[in-house]
């Protein structure tokens, strides 16, 4: 079940779940879910996309997806001591970037974590947070992932949030993040192929 246990790992993120939303009423910061919320639960297990432009990105969809969800992380993120324990505790997966060249191998505990465990994957998949309001470019190992799990994609729209707390920034100003949660994306008839195609079309189901 979780990587150390099922039980450790959804009491953990039961626990973060819990703090986040606390913190996010503290800084002021409301989170308004405009339409689909419906998806957050009914579409499960699934990859969850959504964009980025905030440090408050990864809150904002803790607090929205709760638990039962993995997520990916660089493995040097992993050595950090205390928090590496605690990401590893909620169900994050390490990866290590600097070797592109087994890429799609280090995602199959990923795969598996979703195929046999039952758990959602939480991903950005800009892989990096955008420096302008504009969308980046996206990745297509998240969509990979999601064919190979043979589970939906549900992308999850968050707007205002680089406004709440922009990239680098330290402080968070008071506001409210408005989300939409778009209808699953079926990934039953998707090859290996023509995954770059279906990629762009979530994107543009972003924009």
């Amino acid at each position: 079940r979780g990587l150390l246990g099922g039980d450790r790992t959804a009491a953990m993120q039961a626990g973060v779940s819990g703090g986040l939303d606390v913190g996010l009423s503290l800084a002021g910061v409301d989170v308004d879910v405009l339409s689909g919320q419906e998806y957050l639960t009914s579409a499960r297990p699934c990859v969850f996309v959504f964009n980025h432009q905030s440090k408050l990105d990864l809150p904002v969809m803790i607090h929205l997806v709760r638990e039962q969800a993995t997520g990916v992380a660089k493995k040097e993120v992993g050595q950090v001591p205390v928090i590496g324990q605690i990401l590893q505790a909620g169900g994050v997966v390490f990866i290590d970037r600097a070797d592109a060249g087994k890429a799609i191998e280090q995602l199959t505990p990923v795969v598996d974590k979703i195929r046999d465990d039952g758990f959602s994957l939480v991903v950005a998949p800009e892989g990096t947070r955008s420096a302008t309001p504009r969308l980046g470019r996206f990745k297509k190992g998240p969509f990979h992932i999601a064919m190979q799990a043979g589970v939906p994609v549900v992308p999850v729209v968050l707007r205002n949030v680089g406004e709440v707390m922009w990239r680098d920034a330290a402080l968070i100003t008071p506001g409210t993040v408005e989300v939409q949660v778009l209808p699953p994306v079926d990934t039953s008839q998707w090859r290996a192929e023509t995954v770059g195609e279906h990629t762009e079309q979530v994107r543009r189901m972003f924009v």
